[in-house]
């Protein structure tokens, strides 16, 4: 129990193999559903559950992104003349991208690398030139600034999210949202049956920021488009930003995109970016993502290895800082059993929670001691894996009332080998599930 902030890997051809090599470090893969088809996401889905049974499952919708179709890798030189089209050239079959682009329009692509100025549109075909050189690879995205979006969720979000949730997702990612109205619509599809993340990355996003954080269950700091919508020199305030408004409402909030992208293509990570996750561990996101780092790079097995060496480091010189509390009485409690915790030098919380909202309100807090979370649900176990500082265990017995809780909590934590104070955290199993009314200072000789 040693490591508070969460490791979430993207599985891909590069992590195929080596996915009971790494379970021990990742407590999320991430299967990204823009990529493959039915039988891959499916073959994903079977490879951790067998593989690696203890993590949890992200699946990450597409949303309306525009990206390269398949064209191998080509390089593109300054002042060439470039032609997108469906079958030919640079390949975007979506007709968004035609609808959306002007004479004079500048496009961004591979997250800003590459940037071309259109010089002709028709109904199917765009002309540019190439500004900034690069090498373009197949399926990389497309990004046209200020680029307005009447909605965030497609046809093929919907349908994708649907064989999400008949393979097991426990969290499902939702790129592109552009407003709460996104997050409500998905989670009445959803019925409860997994966490819904938000990916902030695009500017109508951050004006609406809090009511989306409001209406999540989780937040993604999505650094790549977002930094291109918003403009990179703005992207630290913004990440900050989002991070407080997630640890404020009390929502899991994960970093991703590129955090250690040299070890794409090399074995170790550069100075900058060991400082950037180390910033973002004292920030106190509960995540940490690795993507092209894990699923296409050369070392991925090194790169989780430095992720979790990194954050252990930083965690062990810096504690995060500490939301206020909010004015609720399950919030005090929560707040109740930190400072009992650590005036009792407790190194261990332990809470039992039905629906994890205990769980959640005791992780947003960032405690010294551990977090010992106990569910009889094995659903809501998967689901507090992603929250900071937490330890999931599914609980299959079902005492009747407080006393028999306390019981069985004292009796699985001698299990677990923990001995002297440790501060207990739960609700009244004859109560409706989600109320806490249970603080005790329990002691284990």
């Amino acid at each position: 129990m040693s490591r508070k902030t969460r490791i979430v890997a993207t599985l891909g051809p590069s992590l195929e193999k080596l996915v009971d090599k790494v379970k021990d470090y990742v407590d999320v893969f991430r299967i990204n559903l823009a990529h493959g088809d039915s039988d891959s996401h499916k073959r994903y889905f079977e490879l951790i559950k067998t593989q690696a049974p203890d993590s949890s499952i992200l699946a990450d919708l597409p949303g309306p992104k525009l990206r390269v179709g398949d064209i191998g890798k080509v390089e593109l030189k300054r002042g060439q003349e470039v032609v997108f089209s469906p079958d030919h050239g640079i390949i975007v079959q979506e007709a968004l991208f035609y609808k959306s682009v002007k004479p004079g329009s500048t496009i961004l692509l591979s997250d800003g690398l590459i940037r071309i100025r259109i010089k002709t549109v028709d109904k199917d075909s765009a002309v540019g030139e190439v500004l900034t050189p690069g090498v373009l690879t197949s399926r990389k995205g497309i990004n046209i600034p200020d680029m307005t979006l009447d909605y965030g969720l497609t046809d093929n979000d919907f349908r994708l999210l649907d064989e999400a949730l008949s393979l097991g997702a426990d969290y499902i990612g939702l790129s592109f949202v552009l407003s709460e109205n996104d997050v409500i619509k998905a989670k009445e599809k959803i019925n409860n049956r997994a966490w819904v993340i938000s990916k902030i990355e695009k500017n109508q996003a951050v004006n609406r920021l809090f009511k989306i954080v409001e209406e999540s269950d989780g937040v993604m700091v999505a650094r790549g488009d977002l930094g291109v919508e918003i403009g990179l020199e703005n992207l630290p305030y913004v990440q900050r930003k989002i991070i407080k408004v997630s640890k404020l409402l009390g929502k899991p909030v994960i970093l991703a995109t590129q955090v250690l992208e040299s070890m794409v293509s090399n074995p170790l990570p550069s100075r900058a970016e060991v400082i950037d996750v180390a910033n973002s561990v004292y920030q106190g996101v509960d995540a940490i993502m690795l993507s092209d780092e894990t699923a296409i790079g050369q070392y991925p097995f090194e790169a989780i290895q430095y992720l979790n060496n990194i954050i252990k480091s930083s965690e062990d010189k810096v504690k995060p800082m500490r939301p206020s509390p909010m004015k609720s009485t399950d919030d005090a409690v929560a707040f109740s059993s930190v400072s009992l915790s650590e005036l009792s030098k407790s190194e261990v919380i332990a809470v039992h929670s039905r629906s994890g909202l205990s769980v959640i309100r005791v992780s947003r807090l960032r405690p010294k001691a551990s977090i010992l979370a106990f569910t009889p649900d094995p659903v809501v176990a998967r689901r507090v894996k992603l929250c900071w500082g937490v330890y999931p265990l599914t609980l299959n017995e079902n005492p009747g009332d407080l006393n028999e809780l306390v019981t069985t909590l004292d009796k699985k934590c001698r299990e677990l080998g923990v001995r002297g104070n440790l501060v207990i955290v739960a609700g009244d199993p004859k109560m409706e599930s989600g109320r806490t009314n249970l603080l005790k200072l329990h002691h284990i000789d």
